[in-house]
């Protein structure tokens, strides 16, 4: 198939080129790099915002996978960065979809990515796919960002919404920030012991995009593991995989967000997500459980 993919320079577009490609796919990258863009390798540059497109666009799509959108946790949540943060998910989503028209190359399948942030926090039951939508920014821009593709399928596409977690890989995102103290002999509990966190393994996540662009994942799925943990859970973990005992100390709520302000609520969130969905499927995870999981991106 021929699949075209944005936020291809990501922690997860990074991963997920090389598996499409593994798997006999000719894939086509919208970069927003100048110095990235090799037109014979099918690596193009775009910019949403200055309305540039490639004029020698010739690749005609099967499937899109948009993933481009701002790291919600590179910086403070100012009211321009939030304007940000969603005008990199849904106003690129639309200009990509103006452009494709335009060009006679609208696909049969779009893929978009979404998150398991949409779900609000505390809830006694896990989350699925029909939970309501919460009232957090986060899920104010995964419910703009998935709203979106209602202008893809009205062209004739059917939609997957890929909604994520946590994801585990190897030196980057989570588990980066979360061995940064490490070396100090510490590596901190945030908000609380008990608080749920629902987690993916990047080769999972990866693999299920694929499907995914392949049209055998339609509709809307909660990309989680099975194995939901808590955050004294998760650290104990850690140490486990390291091979070696660090403190756990317990920053509070209040503490984060006075520190991080609304981005704070990231660290502190109390959630856990249902895969059954996905299990029924008959998707195999790799990484089903956290120990597992950790060993692997750590080791």
């Amino acid at each position: 198939m021929n699949i075209l993919i944005t936020g291809a320079t990501g922690g997860v577009g990074s991963r997920l080129v090389p598996v499409l490609r593994s798997r006999g796919h000719e894939v086509c990258i919208l970069t927003s790099s100048k110095n990235k863009q090799n037109v014979q390798q099918n690596v193009f540059y775009w910019n949403p915002k200055e309305n540039i497109f490639p004029e020698n666009f010739n690749f005609k799509p099967d499937s899109v996978v948009h993933l481009a959108g701002a790291n919600i946790a590179s910086q403070r949540w100012t009211e321009s960065y939030k304007t940000e943060i969603i005008s990199s998910r849904v106003d690129t989503s639309l200009f990509l979809h103006q452009q494709l028209l335009k060009f006679d190359a609208l696909p049969r399948h779009y893929i978009t990515a979404s998150g398991t942030d949409i779900y609000p926090d505390d809830l006694p039951e896990d989350c699925t796919e029909e939970t309501k939508v919460g009232n957090s920014f986060l899920a104010t821009v995964c419910a703009q960002w998935e709203a979106v593709s209602r202008i893809w399928a009205e062209s004739g596409a059917e939609v997957s919404i890929i909604r994520t977690p946590v994801v585990l890989m190897k030196k980057q995102g989570f588990i980066k920030t979360m061995l940064a103290t490490a070396p100090l002999g510490i590596i901190p509990i945030t908000g609380a012991s008990r608080n749920r966190l629902s987690w993916i393994h990047i080769d999972d996540l990866c693999n299920a995009y694929a499907l995914a662009a392949e049209g055998q994942l339609k509709g809307t799925y909660n990309l989680v593991a099975p194995q939901t943990s808590n955050m004294g859970e998760l650290v104990r973990s850690i140490d486990k995989a390291r091979g070696r005992k660090t403190l756990h100390p317990v920053v509070p709520a209040f503490v984060l967000k006075l520190v991080l302000g609304e981005m704070g609520s990231l660290a502190c969130s109390n959630r856990a997500v249902s895969a059954q969905k996905l299990l029924k499927t008959g998707f195999q995870f790799a990484f089903p459980d956290i120990q597992t999981a950790l060993n692997h991106v750590i080791q």
